[in-house]
């Protein structure tokens, strides 16, 4: 069994966790002690903006804690996390120490020092995943049939000496190729432009109009037209805080149909009511829109 260096990496990802957490308890404090200004939307997104930030991070600090290589004369087992990667000794056709390679190599995305998880691409070896916390230095890059694995065991060259040492006893055993990840890995709607498109409208929109809103708000009256009856009169009055109201709504509306959408996603006959769902949203959002320009401006 061989660990990666994990100091650096659970390091900077538990700072990372306290300090987000910590700011989001301030913007809360803020939100609750302060007047509405046009910083109170910038306050809103900020802790909304972070909210999927501090769960990523939140879940590769997880991983860090029981990452590990383990390898036997049959195959090659990568942990990291509720991950397991089963490679097949006779699936690896090399290894490559990472000073060898000419390129600086990275994953695609949100990765730290200490946590290099991710996709990546190389020219001299196509595609990589990577399972590492160090830089290219203290890396190997296993080449496989189905792509190449970046890792980084502490001790490079003794790892490569066990696994030599490993593959020189031969196949005991056939092994088949597999990945055992959790099932949300997998959803089929991550790889559905339709689905994400209309999901992400009906998100945006409400956050803008959030912004719009506390945007305005200061330069109202103290009592602005809430309501109208069905003859266009004005039937209620009240401070403009209450135009918080619509963007309150069309998250609500959001968070329903994005819900009640995905349990309709998941069989796959009624996908259709699950994009009227979503497209509903959407237009939600644009009703409100019309009635907060109708009250604001």
């Amino acid at each position: 069994m061989h660990h990666p260096p994990r100091a650096l990496g659970l390091t900077i990802g538990i700072s990372a966790i306290t300090l987000l957490t910590a700011a989001n308890i301030l913007f809360l404090v803020i939100l609750f002690r302060t007047p509405v200004n046009f910083l109170t939307s910038i306050w809103v997104v900020l802790m909304i903006v972070s909210l999927p930030v501090l769960t990523v991070i939140t879940y590769r600090t997880f991983c860090l804690i029981n990452a590990k290589y383990l390898f036997t004369q049959n195959a090659l087992v990568i942990v990291w996390g509720p991950v397991r990667q089963i490679i097949p000794m006779d699936e690896i056709a090399g290894l490559i120490v990472g000073n060898e390679m000419e390129t600086d190599l990275a994953p695609r995305g949100l990765w730290w020092p200490g946590c290099l998880v991710g996709r990546g691409h190389s020219e001299k070896v196509g595609d990589l995943t990577y399972y590492a916390t160090t830089p290219q230095s203290g890396q190997l890059i296993l080449i496989t049939g189905a792509g190449s694995y970046v890792i980084s065991p502490t001790d490079v060259q003794g790892f490569v000496k066990s696994f030599e040492g490993e593959g020189r006893k031969g196949i005991e055993a056939e092994i088949e190729y597999e990945v055992n990840r959790p099932e949300f890995y997998d959803w089929e709607i991550w790889r559905d432009r339709l689905a994400l498109v209309l999901i992400g409208i009906g998100l945006i929109l409400p956050f803008i109009l959030l912004v719009a809103v506390s945007i305005r708000v200061p330069f109202l009256a103290n009592e602005i037209p809430l309501h109208f009856d069905t003859a266009g009169r004005v039937d209620r009055v009240g401070s403009p805080i209450g135009l918080f109201i619509l963007p309150a709504i069309g998250g609500l509306v959001w968070i329903i149909n994005a819900v009640i959408g995905g349990a309709f996603y998941i069989r796959r006959a009624e996908r259709p009511a699950a994009y009227l769902l979503w497209l509903g949203s959407t237009l939600v959002q644009v009703f409100l829109w019309v009635a907060a320009v109708g009250f604001v401006f």
